[in-house]
């Protein structure tokens, strides 16, 4: 089981590919050799906004605006406590963190099975570029040896590099990104383990990802691990115990398949976002 706690952990160089700078802090990750790799993450913009053009991904997103609004395309904004499903395929943007905004999100391997990079492995994709042109607004650009000039989305340029071969994108399973506001869901009482609610916002894909809420009262308990696929949860409000340590919010928490039953226990009355990974 993983457990990291955003105050205890380091800032990711995420490289100059985007326009702005970001702290990054990875929180939880997946396996990198598994089509359902995922990391959870945590922004924060704090000098200056951070941007990114308009593109797509081969890989799926959960955003999670915890202070501030987060732009995702013109005109086109997720609130804080507002939740996103970004499909893989699916266009977006321009986007931009404006500074002072913190979000969390989760990007994983979608139902294509087309996987999703690991930080390392981004990484090595981001060094094999340098020396072949350079990055600006969130484009790679680059002259081929007969002298053309190419411009090129700067994720897709740094996974060809690092996957050595031509990215292929699904095709969309919907038409559009899925924007939704937890405030107009209900709490569900959780019949199996008094002082639990659960409010949940979606099912998606044939994968069966699925998202929502999880709250407790103070001194009550809830397992997790259980499932057949990944169970990752962050803590955004109250505190919690779990295998004999307390944590505060802004704690995530991941369990691989099967890996459970874990148990967690408020401290006081705390609320959890919920991810229900794809099956694989």
């Amino acid at each position: 089981m993983q457990i990291s706690v955003v105050s205890q952990t380091p800032s990711w160089d995420l490289g100059d590919t985007r326009g702005g700078n970001l702290d990054y802090r990875y929180l939880l990750e997946g396996d990198d050799s598994s089509p359902g790799n995922y990391h959870l993450g945590v922004s924060a913009s704090a000098d200056q906004d951070y941007l990114t053009p308009r593109h797509r991904h081969n890989f799926e997103q959960i955003r999670f605006p915890l202070e501030g609004a987060f732009e995702y395309g013109k005109d086109q904004v997720l609130p804080a406590g507002w939740v996103g499903y970004f499909p893989e395929g699916v266009y977006y943007g321009p986007q931009i963190l404006h500074k002072g905004i913190v979000l969390m999100q989760v990007q994983f391997g979608g139902a294509s099975g087309s996987g999703y990079l690991s930080k390392e492995q981004r990484q090595v994709g981001l060094d094999g570029l340098r020396n072949r042109g350079h990055f600006e607004k969130g484009a790679f650009t680059y002259i081929d040896d007969k002298g053309q000039r190419h411009r090129q989305d700067a994720y897709e340029a740094i996974w060809e590099q690092a996957a050595g071969r031509k990215l292929q994108y699904p095709e969309p399973r919907y038409k559009d990104l899925v924007i939704m506001n937890p405030a107009n869901f209900a709490w569900i009482k959780d019949p199996a383990a008094p002082g639990v609610e659960r409010k949940w916002l979606g099912t998606f894909t044939e994968r069966e990802l699925r998202v929502g809420f999880v709250k407790l009262e103070a001194q009550a308990s809830f397992t997790i691990g259980e499932h057949d696929a990944p169970e990752l949860l962050f803590l955004h409000r109250g505190s919690v115990s779990c295998r004999g340590s307390d944590y505060p919010a802004r704690t995530a928490f991941g369990t691989k398949p099967k890996e459970g039953p874990v148990t967690i226990t408020a401290r006081e009355p705390s609320e959890f976002l919920y991810c229900q990974m794809p099956r694989f």
